[in-house]
């Protein structure tokens, strides 16, 4: 699971280099993952167990904001420490700092 993860992290900062935008469709993210990697996402991550969609995968792995659209298949998604700050690779956020 932290091999699919950390692959779909790679793909956002790749293509966060090429736009300039933390935000990203979860259509253009399964384009991605099966040019990198030549597997269907949806298709691995039903098949692996790891959740029933890829929704829900991304959602409680706490690593991803997720952006509801107009309709419920299509939304956009961010990986959660670059559109909230002070939050740390679990998912939590980082205790203040006291000084």
């Amino acid at each position: 699971m932290n091999q699919v993860l950390e692959a779909i992290e790679d793909l956002f900062a790749a293509e966060l280099e090429r736009t300039g935008s933390p935000w990203m469709s979860s259509h253009r993210l399964g384009e991605l993952f099966v040019a990198a990697y030549g597997l269907d996402l949806k298709r691995l991550i039903e098949q692996r167990g790891y959740g029933k969609d890829l929704r829900y995968f991304l959602t409680s792995s706490r690593r991803f904001s997720i952006y509801n659209y107009h309709q419920p298949e299509k939304y956009y998604l961010a990986p959660l420490r670059l559109v909230v700050p002070n939050v740390l690779k679990s998912g939590w956020l980082a205790p203040k700092l006291r000084h």
